[in-house]
């Protein structure tokens, strides 16, 4: 395939960025349509980014690193949500009130990003894996200055608990979603399974509604 002449000449930083970020658009593209990241190979993401494959690699040394990228885009994007909603929750409300709004927000505002829970539920077996040192870091690094400043936010609206209360929550919040997004998704065998047997109904996981309640418990008992 040959490689057209537009990305041949995307030397300049500007150039380089907006081939990243039409990666970054393609890849989101192919999750959003079948949310299987083990689907998503480098020859799609090119075919669908309108380059060549190799080209792709100009930008990213792996598919992984792609995803880690795009991960890490869509993390930012959902605190920036979750932000703007805990600046809206009353100051003056009940601690109780407030703790389960804060609860609710973060889950109904995490279930309505679906590329990012499906990332998250891989990001330990899959994403972290055929991806350099310094890609990892830098998403790591990044994590932690966005727990950091949803932590703040969370404060501004849970005063009762430290930053470092706040921090601990989203911590266990994130293993909430990695193991959470999985369960409430089975295979079409298992739902039917689960569908069909009323005495396995504890198994039946709704992720919106029990990340609400698991944080909303965590957050009651640090206090």
């Amino acid at each position: 395939m040959e490689v057209p002449r537009a990305y041949q000449r995307a030397r300049r930083p500007e150039e380089k960025a907006e081939r990243t970020a039409q990666i970054l658009d393609a890849a989101r593209a192919l999750m959003g349509e079948r949310l299987d990241s083990s689907a998503l190979s480098l020859r799609a993401l090119a075919e669908r980014a309108g380059m060549a494959k190799s080209n792709v690699y100009r930008y990213f040394e792996s598919r992984e690193a792609v995803l880690l990228a795009l991960l890490s885009d869509e993390t930012r994007a959902w605190a920036g949500e979750v932000v703007g909603a805990l600046d809206a929750i009353d100051r003056q409300a009940p601690r109780r009130e407030r703790l389960d709004a804060v609860a609710a927000s973060v889950a109904a505002l995490t279930a309505r990003r679906p590329v990012m829970c499906q990332l998250l539920s891989v990001l330990p077996s899959t994403l972290e894996h055929n991806t350099s040192f310094a890609s990892i870091q830098a998403y790591k690094l990044d994590s932690i200055a966005l727990i950091g400043g949803l932590a703040t936010a969370m404060r501004g609206a849970v005063p009762e608990l430290t930053l470092e209360q706040h921090a601990r929550l989203l911590h266990h919040g994130l293993s909430l979603i990695i193991g959470g997004w999985p369960l409430a998704r089975p295979s079409e065998i298992t739902q039917r399974v689960l569908e069909e047997t009323p005495e396995l109904a504890p198994y039946a996981h709704a992720f919106e509604a029990d990340l609400r309640e698991a944080v909303g418990l965590l957050a009651r008992g640090m206090l």
